[in-house]
């Protein structure tokens, strides 16, 4: 059993400050229980990601699988949009948009996509974007209880791996059992390098974390871990979405020096030999 944090809905509501005002009136009065994403592209419809599925929004804001009767997104509506999204200073979020993303306040993500100009292999700049992707954060108190028997036993915090493919709550999962090992009295650090766990903003993070958990944002998950392990003498580290080669040999000097990770990854999982207990999480319904 869990619950929807009573904060959720002004959070919901504060991402859509970071819509086109168009937008933004259009979306109004969606029902944001259950909303996961909203996406813009150029040209294109205005469509939406709910728990049961992908829906249009026509121009009275209601939800349609009629694609005829949507909105139509246009060039001056993603501009806005950056314009909202940067804080009208593109320039400051170079690095996050390099990434493909820019997260916002209260957790929430915005993906970017558009033409991509390359430096040695690297993105080095986007431009002409054409299409953006917000991702809706919640936090769900007590959705992680059913799990601690698995990642927490006999006094011992287990090496856990969360594996699933994109949209099934990993970082949401993530952030309650920071919460349940909070509340257990372990020492608990949180490298958040998107900002997404903990979303820290003004130096708070708008989430439930217990009394127990420190927080370190806006540095890779290599770097962050090793610097948790030397400064906070923690008995876990959570960080979401390995992926690196580089992360996974932190984790094994981790593991050496006695502290427990917790973390994710997108896929369906092959290279878990690392991790005493791995969750795989269910692929939501998406018609």
């Amino acid at each position: 059993m869990f619950t929807i944090a009573e904060e959720n809905t002004n959070t919901l509501l504060s991402l859509f400050s970071a819509l086109p005002e168009r937008i933004a009136n259009a979306v109004s009065n969606l029902d944001t229980d259950n909303l996961l994403e909203l996406r813009l592209r150029t040209g294109g419809i205005l469509s939406c990601v709910y728990l049961d599925g992908s829906y249009c929004i026509d121009k009275r804001g209601n939800l349609t699988k009629n694609p005829a009767s949507s909105i139509i997104v246009t060039e001056k509506d993603i501009k806005r949009a950056m314009e909202l999204i940067t804080s009208f200073s593109m320039y400051a979020f170079e690095s996050q948009i390099r990434c493909g993303y820019v997260t916002l306040p209260y957790g929430h993500r915005v993906g970017i996509c558009g033409d991509a100009e390359t430096n040695g292999g690297k993105i080095s700049h986007l431009k002409s974007i054409q299409s953006l992707n917000y991702r809706f954060s919640r936090e769900l108190i007590g959705v992680s209880n059913n799990f601690m028997d698995e990642i927490y036993a006999s006094g011992e915090i287990k090496n856990t791996l969360l594996v699933s493919p994109p949209m099934c709550g990993k970082t949401t999962l993530l952030r309650d059992i920071a919460r349940n090992l909070s509340l257990l009295g372990k020492r608990v650090s949180i490298v958040d390098e998107r900002g997404e766990i903990a979303a820290i903003t003004n130096g708070k993070t708008p989430f439930d974390l217990g009394l127990g958990c420190d927080v370190l944002s806006g540095v890779s998950k290599t770097e962050g871990m090793l610097f948790m392990l030397r400064s906070m003498s923690p008995d876990v580290i959570i960080t979401d979405e390995i992926g690196a080669k580089e992360d996974l040999d932190t984790i094994r000097e981790i593991k050496k020096r006695g502290v427990s990770v917790i973390t994710s990854l997108h896929g369906n999982g092959t290279i878990l030999s690392d991790f005493d207990t791995v969750i795989h999480l269910p692929k939501l319904k998406n018609d």
